[in-house]
Parts: structure tokens; C-alpha cells; sequence
């Protein structure tokens, strides 16, 4: 489970320490930073992951921008640290980029890989005959043994995800499937085509590949893609199954309806509201047995209160259950009000200035936390 987020020098997030539990809930004014710390995990992810994972190779230049610098900073470097419980212990997790003007790409001045303090890997950057140069080191679970040199690696992208799995290096593989773990969308049901040329291991943000990732999880998972056709027959008036027939090159994901009257319906044909439970429910019923991280930014959108309470309920089961971790960011009051006193982080930014956060407890007054910031009294315009 994420613990611990560190960001320096990324937009609005100067110095920014957060701390998270298994259930969160991120409250503040918009423009907060809520959604700029899901933006840094999914940075983090895809850079950590790399063409392994996401069929790309993707490098510091292609995610780490010098319009990403805080305004206000003179630094140019930026830092990111993620703590990580699990697998029997802790993982630490450090980047730090260096931006080098706008005519230069920024590059990665240091990498490292810690479990419970034992290093898994390094990367540095050393002056030989006083010019810069990039070393790397992986070491294996073997805390007894010294670590082996990585050749020809300059430090453009990750080197943990340039490492691939192998024995002697379990621990540091069990991290990066952990970060694979991580699913972080902010559904846009308008975007949800139902066209899909090829499979999709993960979701993207806006949930715009949802097609292509049911075509994975029909194939990879069909026993929680059953799981999840009786929940919705549950959820969604008249539905009955998805159909995923091929057509040449594509498949056209389509729902079934036996009521009123029997007909099918491809994704795009659905209300809005239909569409973003389809998908809030998959989060649920398709993630991994366990260890995995939902960060999710307004899942009450297009919904009405009775339509989004009953997976509220589910989410906090699976907390409790299944090892899962979930971090929302609402502005729902009957939201609010469930989650905020025990699980709420409110986020503060005068001024523009950098954020900071503090943990939501319910006040003297006796009145809910939606009320408080009804009456600005924990809410700042």
C-alpha cells in the first residue's frame, strides 16, 4: 500500500508531504492540487513502468517538462519520493530531474530503489574528466552480495523499468508490479468509444480505451468479468451481458438489454451516467485480488446519489478486505459527509502559493463537514 507521497518543484506542490492511509478522501477549492498529485503518480507510473508495460519507451523528456517548475522557484531540479508497505516491508522510492533551460531536455540526476533500507538500485551522476556522466547500479535480494554495474545506460529513462525480471531480483520486480497496480482515471463518459483495434492491460485517464481494456480483461479475466455482468444486472435497469463481437480488424463492445424490450446497444449508444457506472464497477470487480490502488477523481459525475452510494459501500468493503487502497477526490456533500471525518485530507492554497494539507476532523459545532464548508468556515474561495 502507497503511504507516503513527497513532491518538490512540481507546479504547486513545493516541499509537499502527504501521508495516506487504505481510504482517502481529498477535499479543497479548485486549483487545491488534489488532481495535480494524481498527475504526479501517473507520471511516476509511466516512467517507472516504461516500454514494458505500456509498448513505449517513454523518457524523462517525454513526461518531465520545464513548464512543470514551480513559477516561483529559482531551482531547476525537481524530487519525488513514494514509500510503498509490502511484500513484507517497505519500498523507497527517489527521483530527482534536472531541467536544463528551455533549448535543453531535462534529464534524471538521480534513481533509487530501497527495500527496508537495502538498495535494489542507483543511478547518479558522476564527473569524469570534469564532465558529467550517468552510472547505475542493481543489486539483487542478496543483501550480502555487491552490485553489478549497469553498461551503456545514459539515465534518459527509468532503470528499474529498463531492468527485467529475473531470480535474483524478486523484490524489485514485486515493485514494479505493485506500481502496475495502480489504476488512475478521472472517467469521461463522452470519450468511451466502443471501438477497440487492439487489447489494453490498464485504463487510460479518461477512460477513453475502456473497449479495448474489456477486450483484455474477457480474455484475462473472464471469471470477474462474470462477476461484474451479475453485479451490473443488479445496477443498471434491464441490462443483461456485454457483447464483444470482431468485425474485420475491430471489435465493437455493445450491452444487452432484456428490458423493456430485448435489444443491444453499442458503448456509445448508453446515457452518460450508465456508462460511468459500467466503468466505476470494472475498477471495482476487475482489479487485482489485491494490492491495488484506485485513484479516482469525481466518480459521482453523471451520477445521482442512490445510483453512486451503493458502490461507496462496495469500495469500503474491498478496503477492508482485500488489501485495496483507494484515494478519491470529491466535491459531493453526501460523500463528504461519509468518508471526510475519518478519511479526509483537505487541501490548501492561498494566494496561489504552494499547498499544503491537513487531516479533516469533525468540529465542536457538531455540524457535518459538508455543512462547514457550505459556510466556508473549512473552505476558502
Amino acid at each position: 500500500m502507497l503511504k507516503r507521497i513527497y513532491v518538490n518543484n512540481f507546479r504547486c506542490l513545493v516541499n509537499f508531504e502527504l501521508t495516506v492511509d487504505s481510504l482517502n478522501l481529498f477535499l479543497g477549492s479548485n486549483g487545491s492540487g488534489k488532481s495535480t498529485v494524481f498527475e504526479v503518480l501517473r507520471k511516476l507510473q509511466t516512467f517507472i513502468l516504461g516500454e514494458q508495460a505500456l509498448q513505449r519507451d517513454y523518457r524523462v523528456l517525454d513526461l518531465f517538462e520545464n513548464t512543470d517548475l514551480t513559477r516561483w522557484q529559482k531551482s531547476d531540479i525537481q524530487k519525488f519520493e513514494l514509500d510503498i508497505q509490502g511484500n513484507g516491508g517497505t519500498y523507497k522510492y527517489t527521483l530527482e530531474i534536472q531541467h536544463r533551460g528551455e533549448y535543453k531536455p531535462p534529464t534524471m540526476r538521480l534513481e533509487s530503489l530501497t527495500f527496508d533500507g537495502q538498495p535494489l538500485f542507483d543511478f547518479w551522476v558522476d564527473t569524469v574528466r570534469g564532465e558529467p556522466v550517468g552510472k547505475a547500479r542493481i543489486y539483487n535480494d542478496d543483501p550480502n552480495r555487491e552490485g553489478a554495474f549497469l553498461p551503456y545506460f545514459d539515465g534518459s529513462r527509468s532503470g528499474i523499468g529498463f531492468i527485467y525480471e529475473r531470480p535474483e531480483n524478486q523484490k524489485l520486480t514485486w515493485f514494479k508490479k505493485r506500481i502496475a497496480n495502480f489504476f488512475i482515471v478521472q472517467i469521461n463518459p463522452f470519450a468511451m468509444e466502443p471501438e477497440s483495434r487492439q487489447e489494453a492491460s490498464s485504463p487510460n485517464w479518461d477512460m477513453s480505451n475502456y473497449a479495448a481494456w474489456y477486450s483484455y480483461l474477457s480474455q484475462e479475466s473472464q471469471g470477474k468479468i462474470l462477476k461484474l455482468t451479475l453485479e451490473l444486472q443488479n445496477i443498471i435497469k434491464g441490462f443483461d451481458s456485454f457483447q464483444n463481437p470482431k468485425s474485420g480488424d475491430v471489435r465493437i463492445l455493445s450491452a444487452s438489454f432484456t428490458r423493456p424490450s430485448k435489444a443491444a446497444y453499442r458503448l456509445n449508444e448508453l446515457s452518460q451516467g450508465q456508462k460511468v457506472l459500467i466503468a466505476l464497477y470494472t475498477l471495482i470487480y476487475c482489479a487485482p485480488d489485491e494490492n491495488f490502488t484506485l485513484c479516482i477523481d469525481e466518480p459521482e459525475n453523471f451520477l445521482a446519489l442512490p445510483e453512486i452510494r451503493p458502490w461507496w459501500d462496495l469500495v469500503m468493503e474491498y478496503c477492508v478486505d482485500n488489501e485495496a487502497q483507494v484515494m478519491l477526490i470529491s466535491h459531493h456533500p453526501s460523500l463528504i459527509n461519509y468518508l471526510a471525518s475519518n478519511s479526509g485530507h483537505w487541501f490548501e492554497r492561498e494566494d496561489n502559493e504552494a499547498v499544503r494539507v491537513r487531516p479533516i476532523t469533525e468540529t465542536e459545532e457538531g455540524l457535518s463537514v459538508a455543512k462547514l464548508i457550505e459556510l466556508g468556515w473549512i473552505y476558502d474561495e
